[in-house]
């Protein structure tokens, strides 16, 4: 670029200053948008590509389909991981597993302190090997294969030793046992879906396990991963998995399982499986994001060809004089976009403040660790330069081709090039262009927070209000059960108590029955909430056929189990009626149905509504195993003072245990997290694209205006009102508006109606959502071409036709 490009360029920038003013600011928030973005995307794709042998570790998952009802589960069961290395050890390099019983809470101590920890996980000694963990103190080579062992991280180090050093040191699990800290790791990188704070040896289980590892194929909580060969591809190891599974799962399951390697870099945004270690993100929605961002740059540089398109006239005579005296085409060109790369840097150094400022409240928003340091890298730094470069270039090779070819001797003439170069058409088909993605974004975003607002209001089958989960796995409070409940029950405000496995209307886990008609020798699956008595009373759920289970049935823990509609259908029978005494026993029972009750929501609105098991364990052991919550229905009048009690009634059964409780309703909210992120993130967007569009569209009337000031001055003078000249000012712009919605309408349909497909469960796609984003498209228009007008009125006749 020669310095009399740039020299010329700053001039006509500075003599411009209004309209250069509003490209800035479009390009700037078009950019800083577009970075932000950027890096939420870079974020999102780079997961668990840090790990030594990222291009070649996958987890083994698995797929059980027993008569259309099962499950595509993340994890496998415990022998799986040595059997596969035993029967392929030339294909795999490393095998691990990773165990914390799908996602406990454990309780650890060490002194004084002590706290709930979900990220303590039991693994393998080669999960370094897969892994990437970094030793701070100790010995890698030794590490993870001791019983009773464990790393943990700088976090949980400072939480517990404080400045301490604690190698050496004890840390007490669940009151019950104690493992020796072997070594300090770093904290896990946050682009990860295994985020951890303590690696326990996977020998430890042992000492729960009554001296060896479980055997049984049938339970799974043990993800495996595995790191390939350098010369084993994964479809290799793959086609003898089928083989693998007839030869090693038990004979009920081996016609009904499939084996499948999943790539580890693919898990956050490709893998909504059952019992995944983390919510992962969705690919469709950082598409989403991408296609606003490049929206709104590419409004941005709409609105930079608009306002030098309709700005030639000012430098007609500049070309002419140009050509005049020697330049050609190619140099016209060059100066032209010369002056958009200009003003695209500047803007792109504006956006990098910008984007500095907006990253915290990002980070709150999406809930990640964005830094902007991400952008000082030398990679990054190109990349930012690339970007300017291109930004300008897009936004100037249109204005500087069409002012290129103006005719000098037309121009000196003083000729009716206007005629032939503004003619507008093409300023029309941009600003049509700009706000067909304006509605459609309106659009979108009023659909989203519809959907969004859809899914808490929904019906889900039962009561969630005012009932609080009380995590007590392997607390004092499960073996003392009967009298907790007992003492809960005697505050008024306390109305029902019972417990499960897993949090209403988020999970569930399948468990083995034998149900009447299939075979006696062959277990089948079926999702199954592992409950106590007064479930259905608590949750308001209804039954449509026999009884509940009672307490004054002693035997109802081995003799019967609730089904629900769904489950009728499935299993074939006629009416809800007939399923009543129908067998349907489990692992350790000889249950009968006795009652069927009305379907409900066990997971979250993505789903569809499955057949359904509530059932109660046979003996105080698998009661202690499986009861993880305790769920209390409290009187909507008494919350604070029945919380009060319930807490004081902790304390007695579980002093050394922090109490800790979630209301329901909050948590069944969480499983829509991503779309109530996105709702926001998009309507934030959608608000800058709008912006942007109107930034432009104010300029050109602007500009327009002013062209025709006299034309306005002849008017008033003849009579025109305000109304009139608002009419001739915004009658072009309404008509383009209008014609956007009818284009941006049949193409949102279409989108949304993709998007919607996500859910199970649809708000209905009503035309009032398209209604309103057409309004507030012609309405914002309406907006910029009236303030235009008025103020083109407001000048006086006297002041635009004095040169007459």
């Amino acid at each position: 670029m020669k310095w009399h490009h740039i020299k010329i360029a700053l001039r006509n920038l500075w003599k411009h200053r209004s309209y250069s003013l509003i490209n800035i600011l479009g390009l700037t928030i078009g950019l800083a948008t577009f970075i932000l973005t950027g890096l939420y995307i870079l974020h999102e794709k780079s997961y668990d590509n840090q790990h030594p042998h990222a291009s070649n570790t996958y987890r083994v998952v698995s797929k059980s389909d027993f008569n259309g009802v099962g499950e595509e589960s993340t994890s496998a069961p415990c022998p799986l991981a040595p059997a596969l290395f035993h029967e392929h050890q030339n294909k795999i390099k490393y095998i691990t597993r990773v165990y914390n019983n799908w996602n406990s809470e454990y309780f650890i101590e060490h002194g004084d302190k002590g706290f709930k920890e979900q990220d303590f996980f039991f693994v393998d000694s080669c999960f370094k090997d897969v892994f990437q963990v970094e030793f701070i103190k100790g010995n890698p080579g030794k590490s993870l294969q001791a019983p009773m062992t464990v790393l943990i991280t700088e976090s949980a180090a400072r939480r517990y030793f404080g400045n301490e050093d604690p190698v050496g040191q004890e840390l007490q699990f669940e009151e019950r046992y104690k493992f020796m800290v072997e070594g300090v790791i770093r904290d896990p990188q946050p682009n990860t879906h295994l985020k951890y704070d303590f690696l326990a040896s996977m020998n430890s289980l042992k000492k729960f396990y009554r001296g060896k590892m479980p055997q049984t194929w049938y339970w799974n909580p043990f993800w495996t991963y595995l790191v390939l060969e350098d010369n084993v591809k994964a479809q290799q190891l793959q086609a003898q998995l089928p083989a693998f599974v007839e030869k090693y799962f038990p004979v009920a399951e081996d016609a009904k399982k499939s084996l499948w390697l999943q790539p580890v870099t693919d898990i956050h945004l490709n893998s909504h499986l059952d019992y995944e270690i983390e919510t992962n993100g969705k690919r469709s929605y950082v598409t989403i994001l991408s296609v606003i961002a490049l929206f709104m740059l590419l409004i941005a540089c709409i609105n930079f060809m608009n306002l030098s398109t309709a700005t030639a006239g000012s430098r007609a005579k500049e070309i002419g004089m140009k050509k005049v005296l020697g330049s050609n085409r190619i140099a016209i060109i060059t100066q032209f976009l010369s002056e958009a790369v200009i003003l695209s840097f500047i803007s792109l150094l504006l956006s990098l403040v910008v984007v500095d400022v907006l990253i915290p409240p990002f980070n709150d928003l999406m809930d990640r660790n964005l830094e902007f340091s991400m952008l000082t890298t030398p990679g990054a730094l190109a990349v930012l330069i690339a970007i300017g470069l291109l930004t300008g270039i897009i936004a100037g090779i249109y204005p500087a081709f069409y002012l290129s070819r103006f005719n000098p001797v037309q121009v000196l003439k003083g000729g009716n090039f206007s005629k032939n170069m503004n003619s507008g058409l093409s300023r029309k088909i941009l600003v049509t262009f700009q706000f067909v993605i304006s509605t459609a974004l309106i659009t979108g975003t009023v659909l989203m927070y519809h959907q969004l607002e859809y899914m808490r209001q929904a019906d889900l089958g039962f009561d969630k209000d005012n009932v609080i989960m009380i995590p007590v796995s392997r607390t004092p409070v499960v073996s003392k059960y009967e009298a907790f409940e007992k003492e809960l029950k005697k505050h008024p405000g306390v109305e029902y108590v019972t417990t499960t496995d897993y949090i209403v209307g988020t999970d569930h886990n399948n468990h083995e029955f034998k149900p009447e008609g299939y075979p006696d020798d062959e277990w089948q699956f079926y999702p199954t909430l592992i409950v106590r008595e007064d479930f259905c009373s608590l949750f308001d759920i209804p039954l449509l056929a026999g009884r509940d289970f009672s307490r004054d049935n002693k035997t109802d823990a081995t003799n019967a189990v609730l089904i629900n509609e769904a489950m009728v259908d499935f299993m074939g029978w006629k009416c809800n009626e007939e399923a009543l005494g129908k067998k349907f026993h489990s692992l350790s029972g000889k249950e009968k149905v006795v009652g069927v009750f009305r379907n409900f929501n066990v997971k979250s609105l993505h789903s569809e509504q499955t057949p359904l098991v509530l059932n109660i364990k046979e003996n105080d052991r698998s009661k202690y195993y499986f009861t993880d919550y305790v769920v209390v229905r409290i009187n909507g009048g008494q919350v604070e003072a029945a919380l009060d009690h319930i807490q004081n009634t902790w304390s007695d059964f579980a002093p050394t245990r922090p109490f800790d409780f979630v209301f329901l309703e909050d948590e069944i909210n969480m499983l829509y997290r991503d779309e109530d992120r996105l709702g926001q993130l998009s309507g934030i967007l959608t608000l800058m694209v709008i912006f942007i569009a109107l930034l432009g569209l104010y300029g050109l009337v602007s500009f327009l205006t002013n062209r025709r000031a006299r034309e306005i001055g002849i008017r008033k003078t003849l009579g025109a009102r305000l109304q009139d000249v608002i009419i001739i000012i915004s009658s072009e712009f309404i008509i383009l508006v209008l014609m956007a919605v009818l284009i941006a309408w049949p193409l949102t349909w279409f989108a949304l109606h993709n998007w919607l497909e996500n859910f199970a469960f649809q708000a209905p796609l009503s035309w009032w959502i398209f209604l309103i984003s057409g309004i507030i498209a012609l309405l914002l228009a309406l907006v910029v071409t009236t303030m235009q007008s008025v103020k083109a009125y407001r000048v006086t006749a006297a002041e635009t036709l004095k040169y007459e």
